[in-house]
């Protein structure tokens, strides 16, 4: 059966409840500055679980990484270590089925985000959480790529609530 975007909203958060994470409804904030945002959670420090007004069939489930100064100036095309990486990077998002996309400020990459989808006609608990904890395991395991390939990279220090524990804890 065909689900609404409130009723698929109102199982999301329900499904964030059981994690005992903080989270913000944050609807109110994202359709202030658009209307191409149906509804959002920010869930812990970097998760965003939304429902694009384009896609009336998915919802999304993004983890943002954002990177300080001191590591963006490391992630330059012309650093050898950083064009390995970025295979590396590119191959296991392939083979986890999560897309990937590098934050840029001008020039610099500022942050990388971590997605999936889950379709509405399979949006459950299970599903949830399933695609929650893929996107969550490629994202502690793209942050330990980025720190073998740079030393000294400190990568998001703010990411254990939400990434690097599970949906079950």
């Amino acid at each position: 059966m065909v689900k609404t975007s409130d009723e698929m909203k109102n199982l999301v958060e329900e499904f964030i409840k059981v994690t005992n994470i903080n989270y913000e409804d944050q609807t109110g904030k994202v359709r202030e500055k658009s209307n191409l945002i149906e509804w959002q959670f920010r869930v812990g420090t970097n998760v965003i679980v939304s429902k694009n007004a384009n896609r009336t069939d998915r919802i999304h489930l993004n983890v943002n990484m954002r990177f300080p100064p001191d590591d963006s100036k490391l992630l330059v095309m012309k650093n050898p270590s950083f064009s390995k990486a970025v295979m590396d990077i590119s191959e296991i998002c392939t083979v986890c089925n999560v897309g990937h996309q590098w934050v840029k400020d001008k020039e610099d990459i500022v942050g990388l985000a971590i997605f999936s989808h889950i379709d509405e006609q399979i949006l459950d608990r299970i599903s949830f959480h399933n695609t929650w904890d893929n996107v969550a395991r490629v994202t502690a395991h793209i942050q330990k790529i980025l720190r073998s390939n740079f030393s000294g990279f400190a990568g998001q220090a703010n990411s254990e609530e939400t990434t690097e524990k599970t949906m079950y804890g």
